[in-house]
């Protein structure tokens, strides 16, 4: 029997040029390839006044994965004509509808799913329109983004789904607040592969903590810079700070000229290790080299390097930025409001200082029953087939 096949409508994906942007939704689908194949469709629009385009290009096939770019050019001249013919569809309907016939010749589609409904839900109820499947939508990002509204076609297209995949519950919160009335919701988290993030017992002299993220605004490196200027202060035991990733992501991470200047500036600035970015790979051996992990993020969605860095035995001290509330407790770490240096401070004084102290292990189980790779495809699968099991028996 061959697998089901889905088609995930997203921009948001690794490239050549880009090879951090959206990777672990790659990684997720290749977790799931015993039960599914997965077609990857990006899209790119454009208007001209005579050219008229509608493309469906083979970009690359890789593990259970085949991509392609829908490539569709209006043409403002055809539009006027096109006019003349009174159709039952508008001009821009029947050109995207070209390319979803080029789709349908070469794939078989069971199920489409938008991981960030804000971005592609929209553009995904198109392909439902014409295809008559079901679709599943997910949010990664902050909803809404930053000085954004959620039009009538997006809040349309989520409230229509046949189900929702929660990351967390604040992005749950996040969204019901913006009052888009949510379908069933299905949580899923995210995913930690277990096998490759491992625990290894640190021999640090020095403890040393381990950040991770891109320089972008709500990632707030100043509350972070401004928590370990609190703790020399505080505490005479020397620590040292590692600062990763914040220039993995072209065209998301800024500044960063301005970031490192602020380092160097810092109080702890002989205690600090930057490392501007990093093949995802590699991670586990930064996590490897680190006694403990530090977010000072004001939003967050179920964030990946925090359950990453847990599998590998690292106790996480957070700001309450979303996500972490889901599973961190105080056997696993700690969290504090989201503007609250002097608290977190004093939390990395009592770990320096030994009183409070963690079970790597502990850490590492609780993540892994939580988010691990098993668990996720598990609840992904779930999802999934609670939608396909009732459209087959229809």
């Amino acid at each position: 029997m061959s697998k089901k096949k889905i088609c995930l409508v997203t921009n948001w994906y690794p490239t050549k040029d880009n090879p951090y942007q959206g990777l672990f939704f790659r990684e997720q689908a290749i977790a799931l390839s015993e039960y599914y194949d997965f077609v990857v469709l990006h899209y790119k629009y454009s208007w001209d006044k005579r050219k008229e385009i509608a493309d469906l290009r083979l970009d690359k096939k890789e593990y259970n994965i085949t991509e392609y770019t829908a490539n569709i050019c209006y043409s403002s001249r055809n539009r006027r004509l096109y006019r003349l013919k009174k159709s039952n569809i508008d001009y821009e309907e029947s050109v995207f509808n070209k390319c979803c016939k080029q789709l349908s010749e070469v794939e078989n589609i069971d199920l489409f799913y938008s991981i960030c409904g804000q971005n592609d839900g929209a553009e995904i109820a198109k392909y439902v329109a014409y295809f008559r499947k079901p679709y599943v939508v997910s949010e990664h990002g902050p909803f809404p983004w930053v000085n954004s509204l959620i039009n009538d076609k997006t809040r349309k297209a989520i409230e229509n789904a046949d189900l929702f995949m929660a990351i967390s519950n604040d992005k749950v919160r996040q969204i019901l607040m913006q009052n888009v009335k949510l379908p069933k919701i299905w949580y899923v988290g995210n995913m930690v592969d277990e096998s490759k993030f491992v625990y290894k017992l640190s021999n640090n002299e020095i403890k040393t903590f381990v950040t991770v993220g891109a320089n972008v605004f709500y990632k707030n490196y100043g509350l972070l810079i401004d928590t370990f200027n609190k703790l020399k202060e505080i505490t005479d035991i020397p620590f040292k700070v590692i600062i990763l990733g914040y220039q993995a992501n072209k065209g998301y991470s800024q500044d960063s000229k301005q970031l490192e200047e602020a380092l160097y500036n810092s109080q702890f600035a002989q205690n600090i290790e930057m490392i501007p970015n990093v093949p995802h790979d590699e991670m586990v051996d930064v996590f490897a080299r680190a006694d403990a992990f530090v977010m000072t993020s004001i939003q967050e969605g179920q964030p990946v390097s925090a359950i990453e860095a847990g599998c590998c035995g690292l106790p996480i001290f957070s700001t309450r930025c979303g996500g972490v509330e889901d599973y961190v407790d105080d056997n696993i770490g700690r969290i504090v409001g989201l503007l609250d240096s002097d608290k977190l401070a004093q939390y990395l004084k009592d770990y320096l200082e030994g009183n409070i102290t963690f079970n790597p292990e502990l850490i590492r189980d609780a993540v892994v029953s939580k988010f691990g790779k098993e668990q996720f495809v598990r609840n992904m699968v779930d999802g999934f087939e609670s939608i396909l099991q009732v459209r087959l028996k229809q």
